[in-house]
């Protein structure tokens, strides 16, 4: 019987095993492997504060493609008057996608066979015709294909806080249960990045009854924006075909800055040129050299993120309360030192503007820089075996993995390898938009398609 695994039961394994599902019709075996033993769940949709709400509309995040309000029926089943436009609490959206895999499994076609495995893969071996999963309790485990599916890693801790690993009171991963559990209320807390994670940590904090002064600090300070109320849906912009053609990065920003002072005169909104955008991201992103993205990536990433990757609403209106109430403060600075002492994390950074530093003492530090995408310093034997023996390529910018266009991995001498494949956010090194559900559910549905007609 024909063998495909998954390894990772996120969003992107989620959606790919119910894809397989869904659309086999001969013997086939699906298995799904996470660590954790939670399926369907991953960082994302794993938490269960009411204060977590997607930042994507209910009406944009179908499993399905071609079945757009399907997770908003699910979620009316609890929430009868939801709306199209509504942001709805991301634990619905574990929910969903747990339901729908249970139905994929139940209504496969004869032949078609599930199992989910709690386990790590530790070590992937070529043998030929298929792959042998070392597994982390020793079993070995063949398959004719293997997915890739793994989502975000935790972040990364910066060179200048190396001297608090290890220390509890500093909290590298935000996404650890129970992590801030142990925060007293009136403690300081120092919440490091100011993007979306810093939008959840400080709700949470503010769930938990935290009374303390809570400080963000980032390079910039930059916040990302709201998402409009989207009860209305303006059709949206068409960009020229020039806007479409190769041009430089300069050339882009100039270009799509004039279409968004053309459209206003329209009645649009930014957020629609951004939207209309959003197909294209791959392609422009395709068309530009290695010294263009590392522009990109070290001038305008920080401004593209604010915009591309915004809050919902209530989320937004919550922390512009925090805001002005005094008790969340949002500082631009360069972290320079940090060192533990008995009464407390002494922390040294630069004032963006000023010269000199400052030093300041907090209780508490939350890394909220993001996802770490380095995957040498992730600590995962399994990628960074594949690495170090050559089988899987880090492109340039540690963004993600090279594959080719079905998806398959690249090894070190840039041939693909036919029987492994990725799909995850690592696919940003060739796509760069590959975060959200309305892309990451179009790549699982034609990886599908591609793996069953040739299994």
């Amino acid at each position: 019987m024909e063998h495909i695994t998954i390894i990772g039961s996120g969003f992107c394994g989620t959606a790919l095993a119910v894809q397989l599902l869904t659309r086999a019709q001969g013997p086939l075996r699906v298995s799904l492997i996470n660590r954790s033993g939670r399926l369907a769940r991953g960082l994302a949709y794993g938490t269960r504060s009411a204060s977590h709400i997607l930042n994507v509309p209910a009406e944009r995040m179908s499993l399905f493609p071609e079945r757009p309000s399907d997770f908003l029926e699910f979620a009316r089943r609890q929430l009868p008057e939801a709306r199209p436009g509504d942001f709805l609490p991301r634990r619905f959206y574990g929910d969903y996608l747990q339901d729908r895999l249970g139905h994929a499994i139940a209504e496969a076609a004869p032949g078609v066979r599930f199992s989910s495995l709690c386990q790590q893969v530790v070590e992937l071996v070529d043998q030929g015709d298929h792959l042998r999963l070392h597994l982390d309790d020793g079993e070995l485990l063949d398959s004719r294909q293997v997915i890739i599916a793994t989502g975000n890693f935790a972040p990364s801790t910066p060179a200048a806080l190396q001297s608090l690993a290890g220390d509890p009171r500093y909290l590298r991963d935000p996404w650890q249960a129970g992590a801030l559990e142990q925060i007293p209320g009136d403690a300081r807390v120092l919440l490091l990045g100011t993007g979306l994670t810093m939008y959840d940590m400080a709700l949470a904090l503010q769930d938990h009854g935290h009374r303390g002064q809570i400080t963000a600090l980032s390079r910039r300070a930059l916040l990302p924006h709201a998402h409009r109320d989207n009860a209305q849906h303006p059709l949206l912009p068409e960009l020229p075909e020039s806007f479409r053609q190769p041009m430089h990065l300069n050339e882009r920003v100039s270009s799509l800055r004039r279409l968004i002072r053309e459209a206003a005169k329209d009645g649009h909104d930014w957020r629609d040129l951004v939207a209309a955008l959003r197909p294209l991201t791959p392609q422009i992103w395709q068309q530009l050299s290695d010294i263009e993205r590392r522009r990109f990536l070290r001038h305008l990433q920080p401004y593209w993120d604010v915009h591309r990757h915004r809050a919902a609403p209530p989320v937004a209106q919550r922390i512009t309360e925090l805001r002005d109430s005094g008790q969340l403060q949002v500082r631009a600075g360069r972290l320079l030192s940090a060192h533990a002492g008995d009464d407390g994390l002494q922390l040294e950074f630069r004032p963006r503007g000023h010269s000199r530093p400052v030093r300041e003492r907090f209780d508490f530090l939350i890394n909220c820089t993001g996802p770490s995408t380095d995957l040498r310093n992730i600590g995962e034997p399994l990628l960074e075996g594949l690495l170090k023996r050559g089988q899987i390529v880090q492109d340039a910018n540690c963004l993600g993995l090279h594959t080719d266009s079905e998806y398959r991995l690249l090894d070190a001498t840039g041939k693909a390898q036919p029987n492994l494949f990725l799909l995850s956010p690592m696919l940003r090194a060739s796509h760069w938009e590959s975060t959200a559900v309305p892309e990451l559910r179009q790549h699982a549905e034609r990886l599908a398609i591609q793996l069953l007609e040739t299994k």
